[in-house]
């Protein structure tokens, strides 16, 4: 009996290769974070590094944006990754599931941080 190999569609390809550099984006979208966050929080006349720890709205309104700006790159990995399962690249949902655990070991460390520095403060 011989196996047959089906032929995935190079679109699929594509998508799935375009799905890990996506990935990428997390580099620089980590720094731009902390360039955001930081950057609020200065324009709300909280310094950075400064002894008192910053109320809890500065830190909602620094925290928020910069958390959806180190997400970015995890949206078009996503849509990506399911266009090449949905053409036939099964391997498409490796990089999906990476994005999306990157992205959200992300959200909730920072999550921890702030609930430490809150009930340290």
């Amino acid at each position: 009996m011989t196996a047959v190999h089906p032929r995935i569609d190079t679109d699929a390809t594509t998508s799935l290769h375009r799905a890990w550099w996506s990935l990428l984006g997390f580099f620089v979208t980590f720094v731009l974070a902390f360039v955001v966050g930081e950057g609020l929080a200065s324009a709300l006349a909280h310094p950075s590094g400064g002894d008192q720890p910053a109320e809890l709205w500065v830190m909602v309104v620094a925290t928020v944006p910069a958390l959806v700006v180190f997400a970015l790159p995890a949206v078009p990995a996503v849509l990506y990754a399911r266009r090449a399962v949905r053409l036939g690249e099964p391997r498409g949902r490796t990089p999906a599931v990476v994005a999306v655990v990157v992205a959200a070991t992300f959200v909730v460390l920072n999550l921890v941080s702030a609930v430490g520095v809150l009930l340290g403060g």
